[in-house]
Order: structure tokens, then C-alpha cells, then sequence
């Protein structure tokens, strides 16, 4: 259960090829806007941590550092419910920074077919994970103008 994504999908349950898959394309949606937000530092440590071997780890942070990612193919031996989980996983490190860019999007449609989604899925996903900005962003809105509140304790 330590590196649960937010889908609820354990990795560590993965087959190793499975698991290569993923922190590739983890890694890709990190790099898909051409920097790495401090945000999402904690999914790069994730996919990291899926790597079996250090000279993987190694090979993985040179891959991302000059943004040349492995091409994905179809992800081996998955069933539809992994697909799903790991589509909405990568929608939310995409957006975890509060910003969909159209590189961003194009990577979600690129992902959404090697996952075997057709673009109306991939919409959805793209329009779900676009409400969670908002919803994150009026959070951050209100938690500052709420810090600029006079307290009014009551007993």
C-alpha cells in the first residue's frame, strides 16, 4: 500500500514489465509540458520506485532529463479495470500542477490510445481532470482569504 496511486492501483502488484510501463509513462507525463513543476517531484520518486535496479533508475532520470522517453507500446498483460486506473493515474499527475497545456493534452490522447481508449473517454478524463484545477484552484482562493480573517472565537 506505500506507493498507492490515486486510483487506488498498487504497483508493487504489477508484473515487472507492467511496472516499467507505468514509470515510463508517469515519466512522460511529467516532461509532457517541457519542465518538471515542483509538484511533481512525488510522482517522479514514485515511478522511480517501480525501476528494479538502480542502472534502471539511472537510465530513467537521463530519459527524463533530455526528455527522451521510451515510445510506449500497448501496456503488456493489463486488464480493462489496470487501463482504466492507470489513465486516470497519469490525468492526475498531468494535472497535478494545476495546468493542462495542449502538450499535455496531446499526451493524454497519445496514452489514452496505447490504453485502448477512444477519444470520447479520453475527453471525459481530459474534462475530469480540468474540474479538479478548478476545484483546486478555488481552494487555494479560499484558504487565502480566509487566512486574512479577524478570528471569531466563540465558547
Amino acid at each position: 500500500m506505500e506507493h498507492q496511486l490515486p486510483s487506488g492501483l498498487q504497483p508493487e502488484l504489477l508484473e515487472d514489465d507492467q511496472k516499467q510501463w507505468l514509470a515510463n509513462a508517469i515519466c512522460g507525463a511529467i516532461t509532457a509540458d517541457g519542465s518538471i513543476a515542483p509538484e511533481e517531484l512525488e510522482y517522479l520518486e514514485r515511478a522511480l520506485s517501480f525501476l528494479p535496479t538502480q542502472t534502471a533508475v539511472n537510465n530513467m532520470m537521463q530519459a527524463v532529463k533530455t526528455q527522451k522517453l521510451p515510445h510506449l507500446e500497448r501496456l503488456p498483460g493489463a486488464t480493462r479495470e489496470m487501463e482504466v486506473k492507470i489513465f486516470i493515474d497519469i490525468a492526475t499527475v498531468i494535472s497535478v500542477d494545476n495546468v493542462l497545456g495542449a502538450n499535455e493534452i496531446d499526451y493524454l490522447l497519445y496514452i489514452g490510445r496505447k490504453l485502448g481508449f477512444g477519444r470520447e473517454f479520453v475527453r471525459v478524463v481530459i474534462r475530469w481532470a480540468s474540474e479538479g484545477i478548478v476545484l483546486r484552484r478555488k481552494m487555494q482562493h479560499l484558504i487565502d482569504a480566509g487566512s486574512s480573517l479577524e478570528a471569531e472565537y466563540t465558547d
